[in-house]
């Protein structure tokens, strides 16, 4: 049995929005694995100010454990100690008050119960562990990973192998640099989140037994001009050595088809297409997701949410099928 990640949830800065993020924070979730201890882990990754985290309470069934009040510097991540529970509980519900709240993401979470919620973001929690015999899978990219049409079905099927795929998905997040919806001055700001290399090294810091890395990054970059194959080569050879040095495998994957976005253009998808070309070439630890789902430089119509660049529910099944038969062959 050891300390592994079973759920987590990228944060992002959310300053701009605090307005949008009530002070106490209720969250119910489905059980995630019938584990006998947990730890909470809270995160200040893109504060720039003292967090402050007060009347924690887990409750599971009848029964309730509180915390005392505690703080995180900017930067720091915090675990809670660990919290016995009922592994028949089917239901885990959280409760705590925060302030300030300037990371933190939005409350829409496959293992989350629908709540009315007041508040649009979640700030402070980023993280759950779970002493089992399993492993963590991190998956780490934009809103084709944010948007879990691929993560979620994958995760049902890895969690019954004990392999805890988390989603690291933040909607318009670039390979390159950071970003955001507005012009940034401070990390708080980034609602788009670090760039990838950044992200990579906050993920490993905060996440526990973690034995891969999927890393799914470039589409932004690609759609705004600031892609080059070079670049791109780059970035990726940084990431994959800060995977080496930790001693965590790695999964590359291509870009998948976005004609008819708005921004995308020819010359895009020629770079595109070279790029996929270079992963496959230098690459064996590669998912293929554009072979998946494209047609002659697109999306298939059956697999395009309407954008021609999200996948649709089909097209993430597919993609979900594809790599859960990988996973039982070994691959």
């Amino acid at each position: 049995m050891v300390w592994t990640t079973i759920w987590s949830h990228a944060q992002r800065g959310i300053a701009r929005y605090a307005s949008s993020t009530s002070g106490t924070i209720q969250l119910t979730m489905w059980q995630i694995v019938p584990a006998k201890k947990i730890r909470l882990v809270f995160a200040n990754e893109y504060g720039g100010k003292i967090q402050h985290i007060q009347n924690l309470s887990f409750k599971t069934k009848d029964q309730i454990q509180k915390f005392p009040d505690f703080s995180i510097q900017p930067a720091e991540v915090f675990k809670t100690t660990a919290i016995r529970i009922d592994p028949s509980a089917k239901k885990w519900q959280l409760s705590f008050q925060t302030a300030p709240c300037e990371s933190g993401f939005a409350f829409n979470d496959a293992d989350f119960f629908p709540s009315a919620q007041t508040a649009v973001f979640c700030s402070g929690l980023t993280a759950i562990e779970a002493e089992v015999d399993g492993k963590c899978i991190i998956a780490l990219g934009d809103s084709l990973t944010e948007g879990a049409t691929w993560t979620a079905p994958l995760q049902r099927q890895l969690r019954k192998q004990s392999t805890f795929l988390v989603n690291q998905g933040v909607n318009g997040s670039y390979l390159l640099h950071a970003g955001s919806d507005q012009p940034a001055s401070k990390s708080s700001e980034y609602f788009y989140g670090f760039d990838s290399l950044t992200r990579l090294r906050h993920c490993l810091k905060s996440h526990s037994n973690v034995s891969k890395v999927v890393l799914f990054f470039g589409t932004n970059d690609l759609i705004e001009g600031q892609l080059t194959l070079e670049n791109f080569q780059v970035k990726i050879k940084e990431l994959i050595a800060v995977c080496q040095e930790q001693k965590i495998e790695y999964q590359l994957c291509t870009l998948t088809p976005c004609l008819g976005y708005p921004g995308m253009d020819g010359e895009k998808e020629c770079l595109r297409q070279k790029i996929n070309q270079w992963l496959r070439s230098e690459s064996t630890e590669l998912w293929d997701f554009a072979a998946m789902v494209e047609k002659q430089g697109k999306l298939k119509p059956v697999f395009d949410s309407g954008d021609h660049l999200h996948f649709n529910a089909a097209a993430g099944l597919t993609i979900a099928r594809q790599i859960s038969s990988d996973f039982v062959k070994g691959e």
